[in-house]
């Protein structure tokens, strides 16, 4: 039975998943093919933010790795609130909103421990590992929500770790300099998950694109105030390509690229938004061999249907 307008869960609060329930948006006009649009925007959005590496790979030559990850919040921060501004509506924020602390604090500590963790793991290990995710999110789902879990639902989730796994297995390594690396890497994937179910927990109750924005504005700019602490310890010597670097990155593989995530998941569950970002490991990839030159491997693009499969995997209707 297809609840009214607006109505984005069922009695159970599980999220609509099924593009062919197709509900309302609350100024009652219908939303078409939402599984398909959340793909689309969830494809853009891997995208962007699969640009992060190549930028961050220029920027880390000389500036401290947690540096440009608090100045790129701040550059977000900046770029949401002139969005906002245009507006023209005043800034409503419940600061003391339990999705928002939530997502703060998991978004945070994802920061802190992926960008510690590379400094004793492979690039491709720390990639294959926080993209453990799905799993958290699989995990939290029955544990936590006590949401049914189906059959095609694991499947999908092993499948597109697995997927991740196959596109860097080449370079894939376990502690090469011990485990503290790898252990801070689950971690990340383990937070990563934590921050898709709250930020999944707000944005599904949101109807307009100002709430979702102004709640990623909130979330960004509570964060980089979090990290601030790191930006004093390591007091940065900017060039004025840095300046450009940190503009294009603040911009693109952030403001815009979560932004996007947030469409997604006012559209789709927790666990699919997870499922989608795994793709960010493909366009890393691709972005490399746009913009750096890089060739693209077989194993990259067998792991990136794998990844798609997996996602159109946990759409399909059980039964």
């Amino acid at each position: 039975k297809i609840p009214p307008c607006g109505a984005w869960h069922d009695a159970q609060r599980r999220p609509l998943l099924d593009p062919k329930d197709e509900p309302c948006s609350r100024s009652g006009a219908q939303v078409t093919k939402p599984g398909l649009q959340a793909f689309l925007l969830g494809l853009t959005a891997a995208f962007f933010s699969g640009t992060h590496s190549v930028i961050v790979r220029h920027l880390t030559e000389h500036l401290h790795g947690s540096v440009v990850a608090v100045l790129r919040l701040y550059v977000a921060s900046i770029a949401l609130f002139l969005i906002l501004k245009m507006y023209r509506k005043p800034l409503q924020i419940d600061w003391a909103n339990r999705a928002l602390i939530v997502t703060v604090l998991a978004f945070s500590v994802n920061f802190v421990v992926f960008h510690w963790g590379l400094e004793y793991t492979g690039a491709a290990s720390s990639m294959v590992l926080e993209n453990t995710a799905p799993i958290f999110v699989l995990i939290f789902s029955a544990l936590v929500l006590r949401a049914p879990i189906r059959p095609v639902e694991v499947a999908a989730t092993f499948l597109a770790v697995f997927g991740v796994y196959f596109t860097v297995r080449g370079d894939f390594v376990l502690g090469p300099s011990g485990i503290l690396g790898d252990e801070l890497e689950l971690v990340a994937g383990l937070t990563w998950a934590i921050f898709l179910m709250a930020s999944t927990q707000f944005v599904s109750g949101t109807s307009t694109t100002f709430e979702r924005l102004t709640f990623l504005f909130a979330v960004l700019s509570l964060s980089s105030l979090v990290l601030t602490p790191f930006l004093l310890a390591f007091p940065p010597g900017l060039t004025g390509w840095d300046i450009v670097l940190l503009l294009l990155l603040g911009i693109f593989p952030t403001a815009i690229a979560y932004y996007l995530w947030y469409e997604t998941a006012a559209r789709v569950s927790a666990m699919t938004t997870s499922l989608l970002f795994t793709l960010t490991v493909v366009f890393t990839f691709m972005n490399a061999a746009i913009f750096l030159g890089e060739s693209i491997t077989a194993n990259v693009l067998i792991g990136g249907a794998l990844i798609v499969t997996s996602v159109l995997l946990s759409k399909k209707r059980s039964g």
